[in-house]
């Protein structure tokens, strides 16, 4: 396959479509490459602290994502699809083994300079397509690991390019628009020293609610004793957020500090190049869109905290993170225009979802978790990302298959991130590796029929509040029921005096009562003949998974070349302390950085963003 590696940069976003007719796209396919027989292309859209309440098809008033509302009403609906986990690793673990994320060992989040990831014993999706001969590309987000081991193209991944933990894991750039002009005087101040260790400020909230315990080593003492250490030792490397390229296993960090300003230019010529790339292969092709977009940036790194490219800042009523998802949908109408352009849209199923729901505490800048707002949980300020309360798992969801799957449609039935590893397996023709348990099911019933039903008779979820030690079962899905054990404020709001236990649990009807307002039962077991049914069913449940649920450990695997505690981060080049933007060449064509030195040549001084403390020390560097 041809590389890459020279689309990475070379971006002109004008010849892309941002949007597209249902009607005449057959037009365009049909003239095109013809139909692909066998296994069908796959494409997972996964954005990152979407809330329910965030895209125009689940009813937000002022978002502006015209793709993905179009795609979704051209599709089905899938109304209730749940994260398999309330933060940003275990979602991905689950979503990319099928597997309830507690049974890999992993913690909810894990850090910048993590000297442990996925354990390699566990099969990604990736590596299971691989077997149908799939080739494999991820763009966005991975938080499965950043060492080399660990990393997509160790886990059956062709390609990748992305940030490999969140936003705000580290200090981005962002560079100017050509037609901004600031009159603001600028300073150069010198690089704080304390940020050249860990500048992860969220960090303490991950710990405070016990989201970065990781079960502990199965190897050897020292293994525990490294981590010990690596905790002890800070890495330096941790201090610029890094975007790295993947090509077979070979790795190279294009840039450190990221641009945030042409990111989503590169995501998507990214993403269309590889399609372009497998238009007339005999194999199908496997496409892992975990968007960066739309966490939140570290704080005073970028505009509110929040970024967005020139073409769409200032665009939507909603503000900056309005902004940032119009450019989402952006990105994402253009993968799909190249499928339609390609004559590969009756061959190509795509599922959209969110790893889990918006950072309340980040007020305007995060999402919204629309009607699931937990209001029998008094006292919370927040019932969205880190909670298992419904906006903190349920997410905004569908399907969209031309010909395969029926337009203009919507299902209730229960599904799960879990599930994308067993249905993609069934679609490709592929069994289940025996030798393991898999929590999801296959959901193409659901997707192709009308009729489809659920085979989650019970799906449970796993968090923090219980009490116990690592993670255990907070609450299930059962029918048009769900039942807590305990409940907690989400991230950035949480406090031990505020977690609530139940013996019974916590019983509602989330058919009839979405927000979670009125509890069937509370503290006692129902009165109704139905209800209390139910109860003894879901009592019956929790006792089996709780006597059979294996929980994994952690085995983390021996250091590479150039690692060792305090060097587990991804760097450039540690002599300069990981600061690498002097870009040449192939990857300078294009970007902001090209232009600039084309004002420098002129004698033109080139406009800068507004000063803030993170860019004082960027202009310091150069």
């Amino acid at each position: 396959m041809t590389s890459l590696l020279p689309f990475l940069i070379l971006v002109d976003s004008t010849t892309t479509s941002t949007s597209s007719d249902e009607g005449s796209s057959n037009d365009r396919s049909s003239s095109t490459s013809s139909s692909r027989s066998g296994s069908p292309n796959f494409i997972v859209f996964f954005v990152d602290d979407l809330g329910y309440g965030d895209l125009g098809f689940t009813g937000h008033p002022t978002t502006e994502t015209p793709n993905l509302d179009r795609l979704a009403f051209n599709g089905k609906i899938l109304t209730t699809w749940y994260s398999g986990c309330n933060v940003c690793t275990g979602s991905r673990a689950s979503l990319m083994t099928g597997r309830q994320f507690a049974r890999t060992g992993l913690p909810g989040v894990i850090g910048p300079s993590c000297s442990y990831g996925l354990n390699l014993n566990e099969v990604t999706i990736a590596e299971q397509l691989k077997k149908a001969n799939y080739s494999t590309a991820i763009v966005g987000k991975w938080h499965l690991g950043q060492r080399k081991v660990y990393l997509p193209g160790s886990r059956g991944f062709d390609y990748y390019l992305g940030i490999p933990f969140s936003d705000d894991m580290g200090i981005g750039r962002e560079s100017t628009c050509p037609a901004e002009q600031f009159t603001k005087e600028e300073t150069v101040s010198p690089i704080d020293e304390k940020f050249n260790l860990d500048t992860w400020s969220a960090r303490h909230m991950y710990e405070e609610m016990g989201l970065m315990k990781a079960r502990l080593f199965t190897s050897s003492n020292d293994s525990i004793e490294k981590l010990q250490q690596d905790k002890d030792k800070p890495d330096k490397g941790t201090k610029w957020l890094p975007l790295v390229y993947q090509e077979f296993n070979q790795t190279r960090i294009v840039e450190q500090p990221v641009d945030f300003t042409t990111l989503a230019e590169k995501y998507s010529n990214f993403a269309t190049s590889f399609i372009e790339n497998n238009k007339d292969s005999p194999n199908p092709f496997f496409l892992y869109v975990p968007f960066s977009h739309v966490h939140t940036t570290e704080a005073g790194t970028t505009t509110e905290n929040q970024y967005v490219g020139c073409k769409y800042r200032n665009s939507t009523k909603r503000g900056i993170f309005g902004d940032a998802l119009a450019e989402t949908d952006w990105i994402t109408g253009n993968i799909v225009q190249k499928v339609r352009d390609l004559g590969l849209e009756e061959d190509t199923l795509i599922l959209f979802t969110s790893d889990n729901g918006p950072w309340a505490m980040r007020g305007s800048s995060a999402g919204s978790e629309g009607l699931f707002t937990g209001r029998f949980a008094e006292g919370y300020k927040n019932t969205a990302k880190g909670s298992n309360w419904e906006g903190g798992i349920r997410e905004p969801a569908f399907a969209y298959w031309k010909v395969s799957i029926t337009p203009f449609t919507r299902t209730s039935e229960i599904i799960s991130s879990l599930d994308v590893f067993p249905t993609l397996s069934a679609l490709a023709g592929l069994p289940l590796p025996q030798d393991r348990p898999f929590d999801g099911k296959d959901m193409s019933e659901i997707l192709l029929n009308e009729d489809g039903k659920s085979d989650h008779d019970f799906l449970f979820f796993y968090g923090t509040c219980s009490g116990e030690e690592y993670y255990s079962i907070s609450s299930v899905r059962h029918g048009k029921y769900k039942a807590h054990w305990c409940t907690a404020p989400g991230l950035g709001h949480f406090n031990e005096s505020l977690t609530k236990r139940y013996d019974p649990p916590l019983l509602f009807d989330i058919e009839k009562d979405p927000s979670e307002a009125e509890p069937i039962s509370f503290n006692q077991m129902p009165t109704k003949k139905e209800d209390l049914m139910a109860m003894n069913r879901i009592l019956k449940a929790y006792a089996m998974e709780k006597s059979t649920f294996q929980f994994g450990n952690i085995t983390q695997e021996p250091d590479g070349p150039g690692e060792e505690p305090g060097k587990y981060a991804l760097c450039c080049d540690r002599s300069r302390e990981c600061y690498c933007n002097d870009r040449a060449g192939i990857f300078n064509l294009g970007t902001k950085e090209h232009h600039g030195q084309y004002h420098k040549a002129l004698g033109n001084r080139e406009p800068s963003p507004p000063i803030n403390k993170y860019q004082n020390m960027l202009q310091s560097l150069e």
